[in-house]
């Protein structure tokens, strides 16, 4: 009976000692795309043999660098791949004491978070000329993608799970995927020329205060709340197992659910942008660039009314009250303006506007000069240099008069009317009344403000509703790239001083 429990204890041994094994982490997949030169991608996760040595190396044709190691420690490992300026497709073979892994299939190119929610996650087959477009999309097999399983957590997170593995374009998983993000990546690789990887991970209806670290509610007081909209339920689950991941840079669609609260979500939004940068860049063995480029899409409009409603504080708050990106607050950042793209007949309800093409086309101009500093992109409609008040007018110059103006129609501006010369404009006491568009030179357009009568105009407001105009209608647009003049507002109107421009 003795020996048979010692033969028992040296299977037990055995086979405990077989189940030592070496793993990557569940971010990584045959058919993924690393990130390419000059950064490098960073590998990790997990073994059972403390101190043990982790190699990796890339195999195929021109693959460039010589195998990397690490030590595991604390059950844990994490290295750099040597930077790869060639596409692939390459095989990368990771081993150690404890196993033997491999990736296959593994292409290099530019790597972009997509996050936000329901128009981030809205499908592409649900796009206007769907047929089409996902005809077309599988022309692509240089793009590739995943998407992150919908979890939230209480407690930040090392691991997470994954409802599309990483994959081509393909009849199984690309009408479920993210149009925005899809669109994005195709438009920008017809461009550059080199592989998209895409990593999805959104979910509907949600505030930015879940997606935030809690460095955020630091900076920006707020009262917490509970279930899918509590603080950083997402950002524990769905953003921090990522981090180590090397980024070229990230994609926001977000700001619906926190339309109510504008002057909060200003704070908010710059904060999670400048911690999101931070932790990348430290988890990431600084690969990714702590002022990693973060392009965003505000908000189009919605209900078919006058309402001025929630929406148009929001989309000023979004740039955190600068109009523009990039700007002081959000650096090296780069907006999609919307708000001329509503979907009054969209059958997911006007929140859910189809028009995801026209969104990842103005995403992508923005890209190329932000991010890939092709300066000559023009990627922003005309801002307001300058305001010159006459007698029941008000002249506003675009651009420091560089600006080429085309006029839609003669609606969109309004002026605050104030009793006194010397007030800021006061939205309790003083009154927003329309101002027609009365004339328009190349950067300059003249409003007729005699509505004002004896008061004072003292404020200008632009498309300055929920949804402000008809598909592509709105009032003024640059005459080459076709862009629309994003909304906007002063509550504090100074004659011949406009705002600085930064590009």
């Amino acid at each position: 009976m003795a020996s048979a429990c010692v033969l028992i204890f040296l299977l037990a041994a055995f086979f405990h000692q077989g189940d030592c094994v070496l793993k990557l982490a569940t971010n990584f997949g045959d058919h993924m795309v690393l990130q390419r030169a000059p950064q490098q991608a960073v590998l990790w996760g997990t073994a059972d043999t403390e101190g043990d040595t982790i190699t990796a190396k890339i195999t195929g044709q021109g693959s460039q660098g010589t195998p990397t190691t690490a030590k595991v420690s604390h059950g844990k490992w994490k290295l750099e791949l040597p930077a790869q300026t060639g596409k692939g497709p390459f095989t990368v073979d990771v081993s150690s004491s404890d196993g033997h892994v491999m990736l296959h299939d593994v292409l290099f190119g530019d790597v972009w978070l997509c996050s936000g929610q329901s128009n981030m996650y809205f499908g592409f087959s649900s796009v206007i000329n769907a047929t089409a477009e996902l005809h077309h999309a599988l022309q692509f097999p240089d793009i590739r993608f995943t998407r992150a399983k919908r979890v939230q957590s209480a407690t930040p997170q090392d691991t997470m799970a994954f409802d599309i593995p990483w994959t081509g374009p393909n009849s199984r998983y690309i009408g479920s995927s993210s149009a925005v993000c899809w669109l994005f990546a195709e438009y920008l690789h017809e461009k550059l020329k080199y592989p998209i990887g895409l990593v999805e991970s959104s979910w509907g209806g949600t505030p930015v205060e879940a997606w935030s670290p809690p460095q955020v509610f630091t900076a920006c007081a707020h009262h917490n709340k509970r279930g899918p909209g509590a603080h950083g339920v997402l950002y524990n689950a769905m953003i921090h197992p990522l981090l180590s991941t090397t980024l070229y840079g990230a994609l926001w669609y977000q700001g619906e659910a926190n339309s109510g609260h504008p002057e909060l979500y200003g704070c908010e939004i710059s904060n999670m942008v400048k911690q999101w940068r931070t932790q990348f860049h430290q988890q990431s063995l600084q690969q990714t660039s702590n002022s990693f480029p973060f392009g965003y899409v505000q908000l189009a409009g919605n209900a078919h009314n006058s309402m001025v409603g929630g929406f148009p504080g929001e989309r000023w708050a979004q740039t955190a009250n600068y109009g523009y990106n990039p700007n002081p607050a959000m650096p090296k950042t780069f907006m999609a303006v919307a708000m001329d793209l509503p979907d009054f007949n969209s059958p997911r309800g006007t929140i859910h506007p189809r028009y995801k093409q026209d969104v990842a086309q103005r995403l992508v101009l923005g890209a190329l000069n932000v991010a890939y500093g092709q300066k000559d992109v023009v990627f922003q409609g005309p801002f307001p240099s300058a305001f010159m008040e006459g007698q029941h007018t008000l002249e506003i110059q675009y651009d420091h008069g560089h600006a080429k103006l085309t006029v839609r129609n003669n609606k969109g501006f309004e002026v605050c009317c104030s009793v006194s010369n010397m007030t800021h404009c006061d939205d309790r006491h003083d009154a927003w009344v329309a101002a027609l568009l009365t004339k328009h030179q190349t950067s300059l357009v003249t409003l007729g403000t005699s509505r004002c009568g004896t008061r004072h105009v003292v404020g200008v407001r632009y498309e300055w509703r929920t949804s402000p105009c008809d598909f592509k209608q709105c009032s003024l647009y640059d005459s080459a790239s076709g862009l629309p003049a994003p909304p906007y507002i002063s509550h504090d109107l100074k004659p011949n001083q406009g705002p600085e421009i930064i590009g």
